[in-house]
């Protein structure tokens, strides 16, 4: 596909706008198109265009677009619901390009056409409606786009091919102006394209709602959250009460906050954590509270003393008797939830999860989930995926792809890092030329924590001056636990606003969290502190928590290497 620029909010295009630019998607990655650009007319007002087209041998194509070929009656020499000549229109856009293309020195030809994708004329009318027919793109002309068009449109005036540096001119010129307001309203645009893909995607769900269990593969960005959070809320609407399942508690909080902002007419949605279910069921058998202490208690407790004790509950049914009870399960990363108590028993904590529905195993169920995801340090023999069909009465497979929530160079960065512990999550990106375009990220390397700090600081400055992204919208990540041994340390405030984890109130906040907390979460700026950049010689365990880290980022990514 074409590499893409788009500055027009799809809701602010007519149907036209949206026809031409689908058939504009047909271009392979030789081509580059601007979705609405910025000009100054003859009176100096900045006026808004509709496509530009670079042809990948040179020449830029100035193609303003209409609903309908508008009527011009001689007898009047006005045009038919038009206040001016859109041959004008065509022409005063076409002027301004190319007084800008002569300006920055660049060496290449600007063509102009008028576009109706609605209208049909042979080529070798003369005039349609009072307009030459060798200034019109016509529905005829766009289903032999290339190359009878472009050939027809620049002849033989377009010989050189344009040099990247030229290119990059046209692009920064046209498609990634330095005004703070079309930056935003730039990747404003691509969150609502991202949100618009997911829900689009939501259809899958309508068309297998016969299905009473869904096991739903999905790689890094392909909406996996957003579809479990969207399926429990569709259980619910039929009066059911819903367990959506998460597994880590920065998740949780999240997926909690999201499901309190929609109402429920019926049923009703209970978003836990694995923890705090798994210590609720236990209590429920009598006292069983986490140790204080360090972490290496904690993870003995977790990972083996709390599991042990539910499972022990769950062979006996009045130990379970005051358990709470649900009509439809919903679990998200469920890669996570282990399959298999030990080497020799199989069912896992699935077995607990089926004991809570009153139907059990014939219950409503969504399970999304992506092997490539389970941490290296969570035993994999406690997980397999055949293990999730197990104990289900009618599984369906469903696989989404490709990723959705990336820009275009997000998706190249991470493809430019690769290593065998991340390997299959980065093939189940998929291709990267559906994605839209955006920033590049940045990579920074200091000497210490304190220049950290500053660089995270200055980088949120400066992303928040070139309008590409608010504080608040920004996530730091670290690999520390603890965010005081992390680059952070008891820092507070950054950049003129709180500094806060995204387990508390972050209203307003610059949110921060460990890597290893952050699985589920996304958003549009992150700042990675403290991870280098992976190589060859990355253990596994730093390569999966790099790649957690970097993979959190849907526009705005910078890694900030610390020397020690």
């Amino acid at each position: 596909m074409a590499r893409w620029f788009i500055q027009r909010p799809q809701l602010h295009s007519h149907a036209a706008e949206i026809r031409v630019a689908e058939k504009l998607r047909e271009l392979d990655d030789q081509w580059t198109v601007i979705w609405g650009y910025y000009y100054a007319d003859k009176r100096g007002t900045e006026r808004e265009g509709d496509f530009l087209v670079i042809g990948p041998a040179g020449g830029i194509l100035v193609l303003e677009v209409k609903n309908t070929l508008p009527r011009w009656f001689s007898g009047t020499g006005r045009w038919e619901g038009e206040t001016d000549n859109p041959v004008n229109q065509l022409m005063d856009e076409w002027s301004a390009v190319v007084g800008i293309v002569k300006a920055e020195g660049l060496p290449t030809w600007v063509a102009k056409a008028l576009c109706i994708p609605g209208e049909v004329a042979p080529v070798d009318q003369e005039m349609v409606q009072g307009i030459r027919r060798s200034l019109l793109v016509l529905k005829n002309d766009l289903a032999n786009w290339l190359p009878q068009v472009w050939l027809r449109i620049f002849g033989d005036k377009v010989r050189f091919s344009v040099l990247p540096k030229d290119r990059e001119k046209i692009l920064k010129r046209f498609g990634a102006s330095a005004d703070p307001a079309k930056a935003r309203s730039f990747l404003d645009h691509t969150e609502e394209l991202f949100q618009r893909q997911l829900t689009h995607r939501f259809q899958l769900l309508d068309q297998l709602r016969e299905n009473r269990q869904l096991l739903v593969l999905g790689g890094t960005g392909t909406g996996k959250t957003w579809h479990a959070v969207e399926q429990a809320f569709r259980y619910a609407s039929s009066g059911k009460a819903v367990l959506l399942l998460v597994y880590n508690l920065a998740l949780t909080t999240q997926l909690r906050r999201l499901v309190g902002m929609r109402k429920l007419e019926t049923g009703s949605i209970a978003v836990m954590g694995w923890e705090e279910l798994f210590l609720q069921l236990a209590r429920a058998g009598g006292d069983m509270e986490p140790p204080e202490g360090d972490f290496a208690r904690l993870r003995e407790f977790y990972e083996h003393a709390l599991p042990g004790r539910v499972r022990s509950l769950l062979e006996d049914p009045n130990s379970r008797k005051d358990w709470p009870r649900f009509d439809a399960l919903v679990a998200d990363e469920a890669q996570d939830h282990d399959t298999a108590w030990d080497a020799t028993a199989s069912g896992g904590w699935w077995d607990v999860y089926r004991a809570l529905l009153h139907d059990g195993g014939d219950a409503p169920a969504s399970i999304f989930y992506d092997p490539a995801q389970r941490p290296p340090f969570r035993n994999p023999e406690r997980f397999d995926p055949r293990g999730l069909c197990s104990g289900w009465s009618q599984p369906a497979h469903v696989h989404l792809q490709p990723a959705l929530r990336y820009t275009r160079p997000l998706w190249t960065f991470f493809q430019q890092h690769r290593h065998p512990a991340i390997n299959p999550m980065l093939e189940a990106l998929g291709r990267g030329d559906h994605l839209p375009e955006g920033p590049e990220p940045e990579v920074h390397r200091v000497a210490d924590d304190v220049s950290g700090r500053a660089c995270v600081e200055q980088i949120i400055l400066r992303w928040n001056k070139e309008g590409l992204c608010r504080p608040d919208e920004v996530l730091i990540l670290h690999k520390e636990s603890n965010v005081g041994a992390s680059a952070l340390g008891d820092t507070r405030v950054l950049a003129g606003r709180n500094l806060r984890d995204v387990l508390e109130d972050t209203d307003g906040a610059i949110r921060h969290t460990s890597i290893n907390k952050a699985k589920g979460l996304d958003a549009r700026a992150v700042i990675l502190v403290g991870c280098p950049l992976i190589s060859v010689t990355t253990t596994d365990f730093d390569a999966y928590t790099w790649f957690m880290g970097v993979s959190r980022a849907r526009q705005l990514l910078a890694v900030v290497e610390i020397d020690n």
